[in-house]
């Protein structure tokens, strides 16, 4: 989800205090290396993914023939993470760009070709066993081509991927945001839909749903909660402060107040299924890998797991049930699957990204390039003065 996001550090000479974000500025000083302990992070948020629905997921929703002998049920802190780096990485991103339809472009260009290829492999992957007993509509995968499903009142074909729907979400209201000059005062732009996360989200869940049946006002609040993103806002809103306390811009007091707000609000509304110690661990951690503080997040595993971390995210669940119960049925030990499973997906995604993915990348933004050159001449015309 938030592999499609590149992650740069920012220059130490930016050091306003300004509290109105000058977004010009922010373009100016962003440098040109990559965090490496951010790709790490990414790399675990990935990897807590895999083995969370590979071993926990499995277990409950088809079962191993014997048992697994472990389970890793972590599987809400990787989303929770992802979010959160979301939060800082699209800041970092938008604001350093400041042109909403670049920052689109390359958000689409790097998401939607290798998903839409991924959503027709699954059309063969669900005829397999154990998929094959759900019956899935055409309705349904037509509005899972649009990357948003359930806002056509669809499920996911693969379960996973409600969270790339919730990214392609924010990517859209981030731009709104941005276009409607709400981020150059962010710090009462993020406090205003914290606000609006604790009220809508805790009115609509203390109503009893026959009250929320047929009454305009639930039907408009649940609206409001879904577009808005208000149950996972607390997660974007921690990443987009810990961006500006990183780049300090304006005043760091009021940015931390926002962000432990952020986190305050989260877990009044997640009904105590987040741990809040996990979420500081989680937050500090964030925070000292975009300062470079964390140098075992450089090591080249975790680096190149990150680089293959979106079709890992695409490739892994349904296809690797798929392998689990194959192998399973064929007598082989749990732990065997699984291991099978595992390497599988991350062969495949290597394969994907190198093979797939980056070429239809480079191709698209050669194509643009090229779009761009040639309307530059023309563009300037009449604007050179006469030899």
């Amino acid at each position: 989800m938030s592999a499609a996001i590149e992650i740069e550090i920012e220059s130490s000479d930016h050091t306003s205090k300004e509290p109105r974000l000058a977004m010009p500025a922010v373009t100016a000083a962003v440098g040109k290396n990559r965090i490496l302990e951010l790709d790490g992070l990414r790399a675990l948020a990935a990897i807590n993914l895999m083995l969370f629905h590979l071993t926990h997921v499995y277990s409950v929703k088809f079962g191993y023939s014997s048992p697994l002998g472990f389970e890793w049920p972590f599987g809400a802190y990787g989303v929770e993470l992802f979010f959160i780096l979301s939060g800082y990485l699209n800041a970092m991103s938008l604001l350093r760009r400041g042109d909403p339809s670049r920052y689109l472009s390359a958000r689409f260009i790097r998401i939607v070709p290798i998903f839409l290829i991924v959503i027709v492999a699954n059309l063969l992957i669900v005829q397999l066993p154990p998929h094959d007993t759900t019956h899935y509509t055409t309705a349904q995968w037509i509005a899972n081509l649009t990357l948003v499903p359930r806002l056509l009142g669809q499920e996911c074909i693969d379960p996973v991927m409600w969270t790339l729907q919730v990214e392609m979400m924010f990517y859209g209201l981030l731009t709104l945001l941005f276009v409607g000059g709400l981020l150059r005062r962010p710090i009462w732009t993020w406090s205003i839909l914290l606000a609006l996360s604790l009220l809508v989200c805790r009115w609509v869940d203390a109503q009893p749903a026959t009250s929320l049946e047929g009454s305009l006002l639930a039907s408009w609040a649940i609206a409001v909660r879904g577009l808005l993103l208000l149950d996972f806002i607390p997660l974007f809103a921690i990443g987009f402060m810990l961006y500006l306390l990183r780049t300090r811009q304006g005043s760091s007091i009021t940015s931390l107040i926002v962000l432990i707000a952020g986190a305050a609000v989260f877990h009044h509304i997640d009904h105590g299924k987040h741990n809040p110690a996990a979420t500081v661990l989680i937050v500090a951690t964030v925070a000292l890998a975009s300062m470079g503080k964390i140098p075992p997040l450089r090591i080249r595993p975790l680096v190149f797991v990150s680089t293959i971390s979106y079709a890992l995210y695409l490739c892994h669940n349904n296809l690797g049930c798929a392998l689990i119960h194959h192998f399973d049925r064929a007598g082989l030990p749990s732990v065997a699957c699984l291991l099978i499973a595992i390497v599988f997906s991350l062969s495949l995604a290597t394969i994907v990204t190198t093979r797939v993915e980056q070429p239809i990348t480079r191709a698209i933004q050669r194509a643009l390039s090229r779009r761009v050159e040639t309307r530059t001449p023309v563009a300037a015309q009449g604007l050179v003065p006469p030899g």
